[in-house]
């Protein structure tokens, strides 16, 4: 018994460290979300592309994030599709340079020039969204929005990077990263 009242201080001391580290810790979490609706569902046609037989009209999903860590000078957005091109890829979605003060983007925008930031490539080699259009009987393809925090300034970054470019310049300048997944058949 006199055992387990010596470490009862000690252990007291843990739990109040735990107490004090985790909300710090959570304050900290950097998460990136297409407000109202839950990882890895399907788009609805309105994110398809609007090309003929995709049957969207190639809006980009809306997106929201939490703040990013201290040193967050702006913000890069990539929408990939590593089932595109027969497993070799497609990027649908590059954009960058978004102010740090940005915390959401509407449903649309990734379409037109009103997007604040710049316009990368993407797979097509147009600036802005280009929305799903996987072969007719294909399976699910799956879509990965990277939402990413960068030290880097909104200015600090060419116009129409591709998507490979973009990540050979952020190289060492990410301070935290956060995905979502979406998929889409026809």
């Amino acid at each position: 018994m006199t055992r387990l009242t010596s470490l009862n201080p000690w252990l007291a001391a843990v739990a109040v460290a735990l107490c004090v580290q985790f909300p710090a810790q959570a304050q900290e979490r950097f998460t990136v979300s297409i407000p109202g609706v839950t990882d890895n569902r399907l788009f609805t046609s309105a994110a398809a592309s609007d090309a003929a037989g995709c049957g969207g009209k190639n809006q980009s999903p809306a997106l929201s994030w939490t703040a990013g860590p201290a040193g967050t000078q702006s913000y890069a957005i990539v929408m990939h599709d590593p089932d595109g091109q027969k497993g070799l890829g497609s990027d649908h979605w590059v954009h960058y340079g978004i102010k740090p003060a940005t915390r959401q983007i509407p449903a649309g925008v990734g379409a037109k020039s009103a997007l604040e930031g710049v316009g990368g490539s993407n797979s097509k080699g147009t600036t802005g969204y280009i929305g799903p259009c996987p072969p007719v009987g294909d399976s699910s393809h799956h879509y990965i929005i990277q939402l990413y925090a960068l030290d880097l300034a909104p200015d600090a970054l060419p116009a129409g990077l591709t998507r490979a470019q973009l990540l050979e310049k952020i190289k060492g300048h990410v301070l935290k990263n956060s995905s979502v997944v979406r998929r889409y058949h026809r």
